[in-house]
């Protein structure tokens, strides 16, 4: 008899967390405005970008960003010899000339 007792005690204990363990639909709601996410989000998410990126730069330590090095100006030299074109007839009965 206490055997039964304890039998249906531990089926209702377990019929009552299987029934508060239902799943619902899962939906996803965009953060950013650009992609259809609140207006009013634009300004938390552009400061925490902010913040972000002097972080990235005041650490010491390597982040996620990308040092591009220094060129310097890159002005076209007049030492290189220029190219000259053939001209070309639009005739299509003669040939180009050079």
């Amino acid at each position: 008899m206490r055997m039964l007792i304890n039998t249906v005690a531990l089926t209702a204990m377990i019929a009552a967390v299987a029934g508060a363990a239902c799943a619902s639909q899962l939906v996803y709601k965009p953060v950013n405005p650009a992609f259809g996410g609140d207006p009013q989000n634009g300004n938390w998410l552009l400061s925490q970008a902010s913040a972000q990126g002097k972080a990235a730069q005041s650490s010491s330590s390597p982040s996620f960003s990308i040092d591009f090095p220094s060129f310097g100006s890159t002005s076209p030299t007049s030492s290189t010899p220029t190219t000259t074109l053939p001209n070309v007839n639009t005739n299509t009965n003669t040939t180009p000339t050079n």
